[in-house]
């Protein structure tokens, strides 16, 4: 065959290795890198014995940290909810404490209820405050003046004992009683404190005042805002100069008065601090910059048009998480040297009881790509073990719990997290520029919406319009030209991270590159397009004017650092990051196109090797010239290990006459000859286990087909169908190198062939490799095939089962709305088209 002949010569003639045997394993994983998630405490109504079921089987699935945020009870169950922070409360932090150490799950805990920050210690004086302007017009001249009011805003969710007013996130005597509860609270109790608090997306709405703000103005912008109240309101047309400065000083009043108090008090007893700033009207890498663990939010799912990905149209949610949103966070931890950025995931992802493993992994692919590195998921629920089905259940739709049924195969999608976040917790980010965050031209803008006024006028006046709340959803309106460029940079094939003012005026100069004060290095610096170059901003950059790049020109980039083929050309999502022997990546194909070709990297290597996240293989990477062999087939992710210098063994390469060329361009045609296909046609049997409602018959399927037509129990169970048949191979076949092509699966699969055990598919494209299983004569295949919660739930709003019990909010849809699936269709169930055995040999 072509390719074996070209293999034997490369072999033959080209000076190739592999990366060095000690290299060759995974790299020792931190705790830190199993996922966490949030895990809401319904009315707090825990008891021992089923805190002790509901954390094994976090451990026994791979969850490696629980965030406990306590939120509104269930109907009917009032008595046994316990108080926030009240001595119960508090020995049951202590209990879980106790029985997740040993499990090796790490306990961190919101430091509040539901969200934002508040409760019922806080008196009005101290609540989230917002501005009265009124102006009068007196013998035809008009004056202004303000009276301070309260939002009335309460906690959202709160738990039993957290209800009542926000905090004044800007008044620094507020925060500070807001934070005296929680001390009392660990000093009484003597309960440790947990590893780390969590304060969620800052959702204050209105709060666009504090007591103090005239004085704290002054301080800081050196004039006095009271003479140019009407400058502030629009009425007097200076540029929105006194608008920036007065957003400008609430960004400074949030950072030191709410997050760097909170952060230095929680360090002040050893715990550490996660923040979402998403929401906030500040500089987000300022906020994100003061605590140890930034933490973006993904919110909705991506359209990458994978190819056999399921996107169950009408019951998702756009992914407002872009490329530019997601790197807020990681930028601030790259430019301060924080090793880990955080991640709210799966955040409304679908529709409720109908979100997949398979449909998880691009977005969580993105994220990865993006920086994030330790990912939390959104979200599990408590709920006692013998509760009716379907439990407790938070509102939100990702379900990660004991009671749904992709449990049986979420082993594999924490295994696949753990894998990647070893590797993305190893060494130090390498991305090539830093780019300026114009905020201040942000600032200048009057009027963009904010999240929670979708429904209002650009144009409203009474002082709403001053507030710019940088949240995830209208991040378009204000930010437009800078996600532009970042995107622009993206394409181009480079990957960056944010700066702020702040952060620039610590960076320095060091062997020709740009260092910040977090030690990482940076080629140059780019200042977005149409950025406002102010005095402020020319100091910032004088010292460092030959780094300094202005606009995303392609060839002013090359001037400073390699582009990456992979992306340019490919399309393909990756990040790298290096350490003393080399570099890594973790790359993702999220196009709808099957990649193989040859590309060089960025970055000096000699050799390389795969590991594969899905499975735990390590193979070595065919080079040849300096090139790179990749091939990923749409909706798949690899680790890259590079390394300068030669092992022991040569590397199989492809192509030798025109290896110096690319074959970027060559999308999806393939180098090796098509692979042979061996469709398996049945007959097959269907039977059920673990399956709620039973199905007790086993169906002979002529040809392969789902489940949910089979019958009325079928229709409606929940559980795991397994398909078996048998096939035949001469000796000859038998001795081939098989994979076999589950096709479109619903929605997870386990295979075993002759009773060896290949594998779960539990994401597109859902192939495993068959190893040395296939033998010479009858092969037995067995496919165990797990399914989605949906057409059970639909049942039970069809029978009129009340399952739909909270005190608050209860289960909404995507939308908010109240609903009932009733309605739905059944859902496919099991194997929706051809099983086939593939080889290339």
């Amino acid at each position: 065959m072509r390719l074996l002949s070209l293999l034997v010569i490369i072999i033959l003639n080209s000076q190739l290795s592999i990366l060095n045997s000690h290299a060759q394993t995974w790299p020792t994983p931190l705790p830190e890198a199993k996922p966490g998630t949030r895990w809401w405490w319904l009315g707090s109504a825990v008891d021992k014995e089923n805190l002790e079921w509901n954390l094994a089987e976090y451990a026994r699935v791979g969850i490696g940290a629980v965030e406990i945020t306590p939120l509104y009870g269930v109907q009917g169950n009032d008595a046994n909810n316990i108080p926030f922070l009240s001595p119960q409360w508090m020995q049951a932090l202590k209990t879980v404490q106790d029985i997740a150490r040993p499990l090796g799950i790490e306990v961190d805990m919101n430091c509040g209820t539901g969200w934002p920050f508040g409760g019922p210690h806080i008196s009005l004086d101290q609540a989230a405050c917002k501005a009265i302007f009124n102006d009068t017009i007196i013998n035809g001249v008009r004056t202004y003046d303000v009276k301070i009011g309260r939002t009335q805003q309460k906690v959202k969710r709160a738990a039993p004992g957290g209800e009542g007013w926000v905090v004044d996130h800007f008044d620094r005597e507020a925060v500070h009683h807001y934070l005296d509860r929680f001390e009392q609270a660990f000093a009484t109790s003597g309960v440790p404190y947990p590893h780390t608090f969590f304060n969620d997306s800052y959702e204050v709405y209105k709060a666009n005042w504090t007591p103090t703000l005239f004085e704290e103005f002054q301080k800081r912008r050196g004039y006095d805002l009271r003479t140019k109240l009407p400058e502030l309101l629009g009425d007097v047309d200076d540029g929105n100069q006194v608008l920036c400065d007065y957003r400008e000083t609430l960004s400074d009043l949030l950072l030191e008065n709410f997050t760097q108090q909170w952060a230095s008090w929680a360090h002040s007893h050893g715990v550490k601090v996660r923040n979402q700033a998403h929401g906030s009207p500040a500089n987000l890498l300022d906020l994100y910059a003061a605590v140890d663990i930034p933490e973006i939010e993904g919110f909705g799912l991506s359209e990458f048009g994978i190819k056999g990905l399921r996107t169950d149209p009408g019951k998702t949610r756009k992914n407002f998480s872009d490329v530019s949103m997601l790197k807020y966070a990681s930028s601030a931890a790259h430019v301060t040297g924080k090793p880990f950025t955080s991640s709210e995931t799966f955040t409304w992802l679908t529709e409720h009881f109908r979100t997949s493993l398979s449909q998880m992994k691009p977005d969580l692919d993105l994220m990865f790509t993006c920086g994030v590195n330790h990912v939390y998921f959104h979200g599990t629920c408590y709920s006692p073990k013998n509760d009716p089905w379907p439990g407790w259940r938070f509102y939100a739709s990702i379900d990660m719990s004991p009671t749904n049924s992709i449990w049986r195969d979420a082993p594999y999608l924490m295994e696949y997290i753990r894998r990647c976040q070893s590797f993305l917790q190893l060494g130090q980010p390498d991305n090539d520029f830093l780019v300026y965050l114009p905020v201040r031209d942000m600032w200048h803008q009057r009027g963009p919406r904010n999240d929670d006024a979708k429904w209002e006028s650009k144009d409203r006046r009474g002082g709403e319009d001053l507030l710019m709340q940088f949240d995830i959803h209208t991040m378009d309106e204000k930010a437009p030209q800078f996600i532009r460029s970042i995107l622009t940079i993206d394409s181009l094939g480079y990957d960056c991270d944010y700066i702020s003012d702040r952060q620039l005026a610590k960076v320095r100069i060091e062997d020709g590159m740009l260092v910040t004060e977090g030690g990482t290095r940076y080629r140059a610096l780019i200042i977005p397009s149409n950025t406002t170059i102010d005095s402020r901003l020319e100091a910032l950059l004088s010292p460092i004017s030959d780094y300094v790049i202005h606009g995303e020109s392609a060839e002013d980039l090359e001037m400073y650092a390699k582009a990456e083929p992979m992306k340019a050309l490919y399309g393909l999502r990756a990040i790298r990051r290096k350490t003393a022997d080399g570099y890594h990546y973790f790359i993702a194909n999220l196009t709808p196109n099957d990649i193989e070709g040859f590309t060089p990297l960025a970055v000096p290597f000699v050799s390389a090797t795969w590991f594969n996240p899905m499975d735990g293989d390590i193979t070595p990477a065919y080079v040849s010239d300096g090139l790179l062999y990749i091939a990923l087939k749409s909706g798949e992710s690899m680790i890259l290990q590079t390394s300068t210098q030669l092992g022991s063994a040569a590397s199989l390469s492809e192509e030798p006459s025109s290896a110096a060329i690319p074959l970027l361009s060559r999308r999806g045609q393939g180098w090796s000859d098509p692979p042979q296909t061996l469709p398996l046609s049945g007959p097959w049997s269907l039977s059920f286990t673990d399956e709620i409602p039973h199905v007790s018959d086993t169906f002979r399927l002529d040809s392969l087909q789902t489940w949910e037509t089979l019958s009325d129990s079928a229709a409606v169970t929940m559980g795991t169908g397994i398909y078996t048949t048998t096939f035949k191979l001469s000796a000859a076949l038998a001795k081939k190198h098989w994979k076999i092509d589950l096709g479109d699966v619903r929605e997870s699969a386990r295979v075993y062939l002759n009773g060896q055990y290949l594998g779960c598919a539990w994401a597109v494209p859902f192939v495993l490799d068959c190893g040395d299983a296939t033998r010479k004569g009858k092969n037995e295949l067995r496919i165990e095939v797990t399914n989605l919660p949906a057409n059970r739930i639909a049942d039970l709003d069809r029978k009129g089962i009340k399952w739909r019990k909270f005190n608050e909010i209860n289960v909404v849809d995507i939308d908010y709305k109240k609903t009932t699936y009733a309605e739905w269709p059944p859902m496919p169930s099991g194997l929706n088209s051809k099983v086939t055995l593939l080889t290339s040999e």
